[in-house]
């Protein structure tokens, strides 16, 4: 079989469940053709949209397009079948062309009746294109002046296309896209490496060198890869077969890959041609450069590491074995053409020049697809690296002259671009009409596209005006001018947005997808934030200088969305300009009215509830420790211990008390600076363990008839971890109080009473400390209080100031006393607190309430869908 045809080339089916007969013809060596339809495999490559069936009966299922293919014996042919389904009613209104490109595709259109869509808006078109083309969008002042030129649009729109294409701006976004596809990579070059091989692609990209010369330079690269640093791709691509599969994917768009273990499935490719053209790589030779030896790059267990910088060179000798013949397969093109070159050459030369020639009919055709695909947001083939019989071009006659112009122009990309940039459809509006609302194919109308990563990194600085900051690079240097994906911010922005990491070619490494993680980053993510928050930015200079809010508002609007707001928008933007003004008026209103209604009321229930504890210091009569230690009474009815050097303690004290029906034993551990680490306790660390506390009381006027009184925990301050107050009376003597780390301070703990301690002629105490911890673990000083206070007796926490207003009758109160109570209640009440808090930081907000309103209407610009994409 020498080629294979499918015949109808274009065919419509008008309605689903209508049928159409396609028919294969094969066409012989010797010239004879036949049909065989029967014989041929026939697949569809939209199942929903179109079925064939082994007679090659397609059957259309939807409304759409998709592409028949043909296999026999080796051979590969593919058609194109268009299910148009109900279109009634559709008239074709012509449109105006602004170049051939148009024609191509408006003929395609109209056979399909879909009908374009308008021009994009001025303001729409200008922002598309700087985003496209620069990777930046435009300056508010570039925008107004484009929409003031009162010139014909195509005039005007034509002019901004020339003077864009060429500019710095567009040198270092191409750049950065190229740096893509050839992996500039530190990880395989080292960071002066990639360097290097960035620069001199920017320098080619500068110098618009023809595509042709800028690819047969890469491949024909030889020298050190500091000093000719296209040389790089080889020190990239270490083998002759990965060499070749990058190549011809990036080069001719023709995945290789597919044929490596046998012939291509889908394509006439075979594995003998794969090792055939592979051979063509493999005299490639490389060796450290003597000018940094010793330098490596790389390496680990289980990988050799690699020099930093080596020399590339043709070392004539080398070969690629098949797989599976075990045979060493020569050189061979896997298709020719007239003036193929000449077999004298190195064989990198012969490859290269059979790659870049105008002959080869996958090289311009498979860049200005690649370049259609960047400016439209889809391919004529699609995806972009895999053209094959299979996956035909769902507009050939717009690829076929898109291809000739290129070859045209002698591989002049920039002419490319303003070929493509100045044609209506890649101006026309992403609205779409009735008739091309489900078209994404035939570009109907334009597709908006999420920024990629570093466009959007750049495009959220220009937009706000604050200053670019990345790591390892000077201040204002921007991400498309970065090496390579080894620069990473902080929050791992970039990578999170889809830039590549740089190992292969394929367009499948950089993602252009909205995920969760995005949208929370931009939500909340220190990139967004910190550049909006820039006090040198933009947004605090417009603060500044206008100050009329409906003006800012379209400041904001021309900066971040180069276009005017709307009037609800610009109502909206005013809103949120002010809303911190008004938010801090409305929580002062809130908590004046709320201090007035409530505050009182709730004051004075508060004041019902509290009960302080009227304590009475046990008149302590005797003291005694077992270590003999020496027991000093204090004017305070405390007892202040001396520190003898004893491993453990028990003391002793004896008092009397007249209070009728004793209820509680409060016992007061006193920090003093007498005492090791300011006590309260005899420790070097000033702690103390109280492992029991025991109680005897009777009668002053019958002592010798004690009885012993249980005791039950009610109330501490503070309890060491492990070491609570209820472990001083639980009756275990390997358990106690204790109150580290809070050592240094005055303690107390209280203790009910299991029965009223009531005796008509008053009560004789006697209390025993049990101190058993050992390492000097004392109380240095206590006191010793009672009460008869109802049960249950609590620990009183109210500052001892406030406790003594609170014993003074309401009305007999001061004023200072009641604004100190008033004072203490606020501190309590949690809405007054709450509402307080609020107020607070709303009047940080509100002292500069139109910076934090601009900042705020700026964030909701940056998280809109209008910015995010390229609309």
């Amino acid at each position: 079989v020498a080629s294979l045809e499918v015949f109808p080339k274009s065919a419509q089916i008008p309605l689903p469940d209508m049928k159409q007969q396609v028919v294969v013809i094969a066409t012989f060596a010797d010239g004879k053709t036949r049909d065989v339809t029967a014989e041929a495999f026939l697949e569809s490559s939209l199942t929903d949209v179109v079925i064939v069936d082994k007679q090659g009966l397609a059957t259309g299922l939807r409304r759409g397009e998709a592409s028949l293919l043909a296999r026999y014996e080796g051979a590969y042919a593919a058609a194109t079948v268009v299910v148009m389904g109900d279109r009634s009613g559709f008239e074709w209104k012509d449109v105006p062309a602004n170049n051939h490109l148009d024609e191509l595709v408006y003929n395609k259109l109209k056979k399909i009746k879909v009908q374009p869509s308008e021009l994009a808006s001025d303001s729409d078109f200008i922002r598309r294109l700087y985003l496209d083309l620069l990777g930046v969008p435009p300056q508010p002042e570039e925008v107004r002046k484009f929409l003031a030129d009162t010139r014909d649009t195509k005039v005007k729109r034509d002019e901004m296309i020339d003077r864009l294409i060429g500019s710095p701006e567009f040198v270092d976004h191409w750049t950065n896209k190229w740096a893509d596809l050839l992996q500039v990579n530190r990880k395989f070059l080292g960071e002066e490496g990639a360097w290097a091989f960035r620069n001199w692609i920017r320098q080619s990209l500068s110098e618009n060198q023809p595509y042709d010369q800028f690819v047969y330079q890469v491949l024909t690269a030889s020298g050190s890869t500091l000093e000719n640093p296209p040389a790089s791709y080889y020190k990239v691509l270490r083998t002759p077969v990965d060499a070749m599969e990058n190549t011809t994917q990036l080069f001719l768009a023709v995945r290789f890959s597919c044929n490596k273990c046998h012939d291509h499935p889908f394509e006439r490719w075979t594995q003998d041609q794969y090792y055939n053209l592979s051979a063509y790589f493999a005299h490639v030779g490389r060796k450290a450069s003597p000018d940094f030896a010793g330098k490596t790059l790389g390496g680990s267990a289980v990988e050799q590491a690699l020099p930093a910088v080596e020399v590339i060179f043709d070392q004539g000798s080398g070969e690629v074995t098949h797989d599976r013949t075990g045979k060493v397969s020569p050189p061979k093109f896997p298709y020719t053409y007239p003036n193929a070159a000449a077999g004298e050459a190195s064989r990198r030369e012969q490859l290269a020049r059979w790659i870049t020639s105008k002959d080869n009919p996958y090289f311009a055709k498979s860049y200005v697809n690649r370049i259609w695909s960047y400016l439209l947001g889809v391919g004529v083939i699609e995806p972009i690296d895999d053209i094959r019989a299979g996956n035909p071009p769902s507009n050939p006659e717009l690829l076929e002259r898109l291809t000739a112009d290129f070859i045209g122009s002698k591989f002049d990309v920039r002419e490319l671009f303003r070929e493509i940039c100045k044609s209506r459809v890649y101006q026309q509006s992403i609205a779409t009409n009735k008739w091309n609302k489900d078209d994404d194919a035939n570009f109907s109308h334009a597709i908006a596209r999420r920024l990629p990563a570093e466009t959007l990194y750049d495009a959220v600085h220009v937009a706000t005006g604050s200053t670019v900051r990345l790591p390892g690079v000077p201040a204002g240097f921007m991400a498309s001018q970065l090496p390579d994906s080894g620069v990473e911010l902080a929050d791992g922005f970039l990578s999170l947005f889809g830039r590549p990491p740089r190992e292969s070619a394929c367009e499948c490494e950089r993602s252009t997808g909205v995920m969760l993680g995005q949208a929370l980053n931009l939500v909340n993510g220190p990139t967004i934030a910190e550049a909006i928050a820039d006090p040198t930015n933009r947004i605090a200079a417009l603060v500044k200088t206008q100050p009329d809010d409906n003006k800012l508002v379209e400041e904001l609007f021309m900066a971040i969305l180069s276009r005017s707001p709307k009037p609800e928008e610009t109502a909206a933007g005013v809103e949120a300009i002010n809303a911190a003004k008004r938010e801090y008026e409305g929580l002062a209103a809130e908590l004046a009215k709320f201090e007035k209604e409530q505050l009182p009321a709730r004051q004075a229930a508060w004041e019902k509830l509290q009960r302080t504890v009227a304590w009475t210091t046990l008149d302590v009569a005797s003291a005694t420790a077992a270590s003999g230690a020496e027991a000093a009474r204090q004017p305070d009815g405390s007892i202040l211990f001396g520190a003898e050097p004893a491993d453990k303690d028990r003391y002793t004290l004896l008092g009397a008390t007249k209070l009728p029906g004793v209820t509680a034993i409060r016992v007061e551990a006193l920090a003093d600076a007498s005492l090791p680490g300011g006590g309260p306790g005899r420790a070097p660390n000033g702690n103390f363990v109280l492992n029991e506390l025991r109680l005897t009381a009777a009668a002053q006027d019958d002592l010798s008839a004690g009885k012993k009184i249980a005791l039950k925990p009610a109330d501490a301050d503070f309890s060491q971890e492990g070491y609570p107050a209820a472990a001083a009376v639980d009756g275990d003597p390997k358990t106690g109080w204790a109150v580290v780390p809070n050592t240094g301070k005055s303690h107390v703990a209280i203790f009910e009473t299991a029965e009223d301690v009531n005796f008509a002629a008053g009560a004789a105490l006697s209390l025993v400390l049990d101190q058993e911890y050992g390492g000097g673990h004392a109380i240095g000083r206590l006191r010793i209080s009672v009460t008869s206070a109802p049960r249950p007796v609590k620990l009183d926490k109210l500052p001892p100031a406030i406790a003594e207003i609170l014993a003074v009758a309401a009305d007999k109160r001061t004023p200072e006393q009641q604004a100190a109570l008033a004072t203490h209640y606020r501190s309590l009440d949690a809405d007054y607190v709450r509402l307080s808090a609020m107020l607070a930081q709303s009047k940080t907000a509100h002292e500069q309430y139109r910076l934090q309103g601009a900042q705020d209407l700026t964030w909701a610009l940056l998280n809109s869908p209008a910015f995010l994409f390229n609309r």
